[in-house]
């Protein structure tokens, strides 16, 4: 199966945010601290339109000959003021349908993700996801990344 790699515009919106919602639903079904808002449609909706006209965000679609899209990645681009190199490309959001897993569209996304990360001048590239996703986590540390830092929480 041959796909396309491609910069996400306006006319994606829809799909890409059908995507993201599934994907946040995913990680509430996976862990009850990822309780997802009520008007989450609503929520995501902006988040890609904004995300998709930003300089410091974008979004990469895996797209099939026939049209279908076959999974997407949003990145978003740090200013780490203290530290070299000071621009990062954080990975917040990949998502793959399910028709479409393993068959290599994540790591092409990711491979894509560097080259278009770099051509924005971040140095460094970073991954986030929820604690206790092993499917990212198995994914992640197959394609090399390493741990940097660690958050903990509390609730309040």
């Amino acid at each position: 199966m041959k796909l396309e790699i491609r910069l996400a515009g306006p006319q994606d919106v829809e799909e890409v945010a059908s995507m993201i919602m599934r994907l946040k639903s995913l990680n509430e079904e996976l862990d009850p601290r990822f309780k997802t808002v009520e008007n989450l449609s609503e929520i995501v909706e902006d988040y890609v339109k904004k995300t998709i006209t930003s300089d410091k965000a974008f979004v990469l679609l895996a797209q099939s000959e026939d049209g279908d899209v076959a999974g997407m990645v949003r990145v978003e681009l740090e200013d780490r003021i203290f530290y070299v190199p000071r621009i990062v490309a954080v990975v917040s959001d990949i998502y793959v349908k399910p028709k479409y897993r393993r068959l290599r569209v994540a790591t092409l996304l990711l491979e894509r993700v560097k080259q278009e990360a770099r051509r924005r001048g971040a140095g460094m590239l970073v991954a986030i996801y929820p604690a206790n996703n092993m499917i990212a986590e198995n994914f992640y540390s197959k394609a090399g990344f390493r741990l940097l830092q660690v958050q903990k929480y509390i609730s309040l």
